[in-house]
């Protein structure tokens, strides 16, 4: 079975072939495509050259851990919700099944 490259394919293999990462074989395979797509490979050369225009974007120590520090804060309390989610649904599921449970025995 033979698959067909594609833009999506080449422009996800870029930036690896850009910063010297990627494989001989995707090295290969980008710059193929490339000669046949002279647009494409326009496009890709301009959008490298305006993100070398941009400046870099840094963040200072105290910057990058108060933003680590504010993500870690998001992420336990979504893990508390979730987990008063579980344990309420636990609960009413008991309850519905205790109430079920007594109803069939004659109790309520």
């Amino acid at each position: 079975m033979r698959l067909e490259v594609t833009r999506d394919v080449v422009n996800d293999l870029w930036p690896l072939c850009r910063s010297g990462e990627a494989s001989a074989d995707s090295r290969t395979l980008v710059d193929t495509y490339l000669a046949q797509d002279s647009n494409f490979a326009r496009t890709l050369q301009e959008s490298e050259r305006l993100t070398q225009a941009l400046p870099p974007f840094r963040l200072s120590a105290g910057a990058e851990r108060r933003l680590l520090d504010d993500a870690r804060e998001r992420a336990r309390l979504k893990m508390l919700v979730i987990g008063g989610a579980i344990a309420l649904t636990g609960f009413l599921l008991i309850v519905a099944l205790g109430g079920l449970l007594l109803l069939r025995s004659g109790v309520l």
